[in-house]
């Protein structure tokens, strides 16, 4: 568990405190504020931090760790191994940035002493840290650009993404409420022009995308269980929602620089000071969610 709680220690005070200084008059999302544009334009990846030689973009508590926690124009990093690759030298990375680098995470699955049914050994998860570099901290990178794809409307694509969800009771316009009604399995979105903002109306049919994609003929996103009141139940289920609308559109090149629901701060930072696992769950399942949505 040492590797959990090192990642607990890095991430989860920053983003309580940036998370008491969201308000209703300035409600910043805490994991969006430090992104930058790195000069690419309608890419899959274009607000995502991503691998620098696979440019898959990172996912759960990754993508969390390298939007809260680092502030880089570029943002594609690397591990040592590919940075000795690219430039061919056993010591790629300068040694006063060495310990500058970022701590994410991978699973590995090792055998138990129990057995299943079938008498084989059980598997559990072990989570390990692995140590990647921005593209800016290393001297002389040569810059690998994006693959540019075609140009396409945010709008159109979101509401794609919906449609792709065969929703039973389909998306419904007007009105003004935005909500998914898992009894009817339907979204409601207020029509296009009631929005302020210009990505606001794609931000919120994000969100509630991921919503629907927790249905029980979809995800069966069971994650509440793990929770005995109702606030904390919702309250997972709307970070859950915040932190894979964000991921959907930063995928889209969509700034999404704010919180939808301030209205569940408190109840975040309260689990987050006494559940360690909250932000890890949250993070998982809103990157699977995201990914469901936009397949």
């Amino acid at each position: 568990m040492k590797a959990k709680q090192k990642i607990y220690d890095a991430v989860v005070p920053q983003l309580i405190e940036r998370l008491q200084q969201a308000t209703p008059e300035n409600p910043i999302a805490p994991w969006s504020t430090e992104w930058r544009d790195d000069g690419t334009k309608n890419t899959a990846l274009m607000m995502g931090a991503r691998n620098g030689v696979t440019n898959r973009p990172y996912s759960g508590i990754n993508w969390l760790i390298l939007g809260l926690l680092t502030d880089h124009k570029v943002q594609t990093y690397y591990t040592l191994n590919q940075l000795k690759q690219i430039t061919g030298s056993n010591r790629p990375v300068p040694d006063e940035k060495w310990d500058d680098s970022y701590d994410v995470v991978f699973f590995k699955m090792i055998e138990t002493k129990e057995k299943d049914a079938q008498g084989k050994a059980k598997k559990m998860p072990i989570m390990k840290t692995y140590k990647v570099w921005n593209h800016e901290q290393i001297p002389g990178l040569p810059i690998n650009p994006a693959t540019e794809a075609p140009d396409f409307d945010p709008k159109s694509q979101i509401d794609k993404y919906l449609a792709n969800l065969e929703l039973a009771g389909g998306v419904h316009l007007g009105g003004n409420r935005a909500c998914y009604i898992p009894s009817q399995d339907a979204i409601c979105l207020p029509n296009s022009e009631a929005f302020y903002d210009k990505y606001q109306r794609e931000a919120t049919a994000a969100h509630e995308g991921i919503h629907a994609t927790g249905a029980k003929h979809r995800l069966d996103r069971k994650a509440h269980k793990d929770y005995d009141d109702v606030d904390s139940t919702y309250a997972f289920e709307e970070l859950v929602a915040e932190i894979g609308s964000a991921m959907v559109c930063a995928s889209l090149g969509i700034p999404l620089d704010n919180l939808q629901h301030t209205e569940y701060v408190a109840t975040w930072i309260k689990r987050l000071k006494n559940d360690h696992d909250f932000i890890f769950k949250a993070a998982a399942h809103a990157s699977r969610a995201a990914e469901y949505l936009a397949k």
